[in-house]
């Protein structure tokens, strides 16, 4: 049944994409233009992040409204307008439409960046209001590590809230990184829908594997979403993400990583050369006196596979395969071994850096000779 809803949100995704992409062809409207530094050579459609975002609403808000079994239980009973849904599941739709409102206007007309960070910081908050959050961090060297040893009250009219400090921050630096992760690399046709993709089926295979049936649901209805969108995104592709896209991407992983139990040497194993790149990127335009997100440049991992000579289809297949073999690893092992392979991965991850910077280099020297 859980694959059933999966097909539906990627048939529905699929249409829904052709639909938007022949409309704003038609009409002119979003289509991102030529740029220097951007890899197209014609003005393209960016708004099918739309589509993947309302297949998962649509699907979801049906499952949450129709469906009373534990598929849509994350052990958090709410009720609102008489209607009973759980609070995470609330948050989460919540989250998704504040979030995808503001970027469709960004898609449209532009945003500044201090707008676009204050947009992901609120929806981080009403995620964390609504219940999902870090509480605890499995050390496999020792003993777990607890979050919620800090709780600032907030008394709002008759009720007492708690801000659970630790906790609440670390979730909210985790959201950020992963949004702006998957913003950086939506820079090459398919690349940032694959590697998410590839997240959501390993995570989908860790809840099943711990008997989550919710999450499980979740991250099928959410992978459906992009495999839907994913033929009309592939190089050469039809249509953008935009960054409604990439930042519900980025929600997504952001979410399935803590409403699992807190998954994230997984996550860091299969996302881990995007987090890595986007931690180098960020590192270096802040030595250089830039604005880490508003500096935009060709510095990003694949930027680098195609100065060293790779096609875009090539570099999309050998970062997809570096992430599906991390990912079968991380569903391989368990506990140290993951974090032993997490080393291995930043090792690796630098010695590409520099080979490939290597060999650009080279072929720019040949080239000029």
């Amino acid at each position: 049944m859980i694959i059933f809803w999966g097909l539906i949100a990627a048939l529905l995704s699929f249409t829904l994409t052709w639909w938007i992409k022949n409309y704003c062809v038609k009409n002119k409207v979003a289509l991102a233009p030529v740029r220097d530094r951007d890899l197209h050579t014609k003005p393209t459609p960016r708004l099918g992040g739309v589509a993947i975002v309302i297949s998962f609403l649509v699907v979801m808000l049906v499952l949450a409204l129709f469906s009373a079994d534990a598929n849509t239980d994350f052990g958090f009973p709410f009720a609102i307008w008489g209607l009973s849904i759980d609070k995470r599941l609330l948050g989460i739709i919540a989250a998704t439409i504040f979030m995808s409102a503001i970027m469709i206007f960004d898609d449209l007309r532009g945003l500044k960046p201090f707008v676009k960070l204050g947009t992901q910081i609120v929806s981080a908050i009403i995620l964390i209001a609504s219940g999902v959050g870090i509480l605890y961090l499995n050390n496999p060297f020792g003993l777990v590590i607890n979050l919620d040893s800090l709780r600032i009250p907030l008394q709002i009219g008759q009720s007492v809230y708690h801000i659970v400090f630790w906790a609440d921050l670390i979730f909210l630096l985790w959201f950020l990184l992963l949004t702006n992760a998957t913003n950086f690399i939506d820079g090459l046709d398919g690349l940032a829908t694959t590697l998410a993709t590839i997240c959501a089926v390993t995570l989908l295979f860790v809840s099943s594997a711990n008997s989550q049936a919710a999450t499980a649901l979740l991250a099928t209805v959410f992978a459906g979403a992009m495999i839907g969108f994913l033929p009309w995104n592939l190089p050469r592709a039809k249509i953008f993400l935009g960054d409604t896209g990439s930042m519900f991407l980025g929600l997504m992983l952001a979410v399935l990583t803590v409403i699992t139990g807190g998954k994230l040497a997984t996550i860091l194993l299969v996302f881990g050369l995007v987090i890595i790149d986007a931690l180098y990127v960020v590192a270096k335009r802040l030595l250089l006196g830039k604005n880490p997100f508003s500096s935009p440049d060709q510095s990003h991992i694949h930027h680098r596979f195609l100065k060293a000579g790779f096609s875009p289809v090539s570099t999309l297949i050998t970062v997809s395969a570096i992430s599906l073999l991390f990912a079968l690893a991380a569903l391989l092992t368990a506990g140290r071994t993951k974090i032993y392979l997490i080393i291995v991965l930043i090792v690796l991850s630098f010695v590409m850096f520099i080979a490939l910077d290597l060999k650009a280099k080279k072929l720019k020297t040949k080239n000029v000779s």
